[in-house]
């Protein structure tokens, strides 16, 4: 991998909390999976999964400074069990954000 300052930044945003701010899903919570360029790719353990992120454009996100406990031992597990944990960590997180 490229040592660019645009890589670390992208790293960086790895499971960190993002709310769509803009399009159909607006105002609804995902979990960063991986970064690329101007784009992110979000799960929320539902209808979007580990295996099947949502591309979206960064500039219609607003990510919060929180991350996801153990991120990467999400990304390498299985695959139900995987979802279910980041969607137990997305209601805990909207419950904490009212």
């Amino acid at each position: 991998m490229l040592d660019c300052l645009m890589f670390r930044q992208d790293a960086d945003l790895v499971g960190k909390f993002a709310i769509s701010k803009a399009g159909h899903d607006a105002g609804e919570c995902y979990v960063v999976v991986s970064a690329a360029g101007n784009f992110l790719y979000l799960a929320n353990g539902k209808n979007r999964t580990l295996q099947a992120p949502k591309k979206k454009n960064r500039v219609h996100l607003f990510v919060t400074g929180r991350t996801v406990p153990d991120i990467k031992l999400l990304l390498k597990g299985e695959p139900v069990s995987s979802n279910l944990k980041l969607a137990g960590y997305l209601k805990k997180f909207r419950k904490e954000s009212e």
